[in-house]
């Protein structure tokens, strides 16, 4: 592989890369009133876990609960806003 072909591909790579990181999740219903951010952190954890789009997010006790169009669910534990503890089935 020659030096141009290597920084063309690193490129589509990035390219890519950026696309992917980018994409909006979608959500269909929030109900946990929490800030944005920790909602779009908390909603990147689920997908990456199987809940598939569009996500239901919901407050319970001391965390959330994450479900959407198939049947694996996330129940996610907060403590001051931070992650505390995630089990998704």
């Amino acid at each position: 592989m020659n030096k141009k072909t290597a920084l063309l591909l690193a490129f589509a790579v990035a390219a890519f890369g950026q696309q992917a990181a980018a994409k909006e999740i979608k959500i269909q219903e929030n109900s946990a009133g929490l800030p944005a951010e920790l909602t779009e952190n908390l909603a990147g954890t689920a997908v990456s876990m199987g809940v598939k789009e569009p996500l239901v997010i919901k407050k319970s006790g001391d965390g959330v609960v994450i479900s959407g169009a198939g049947a694996t669910r996330c129940n996610i534990k907060l403590n001051d806003d931070k992650i505390a503890g995630v089990s998704c089935k």
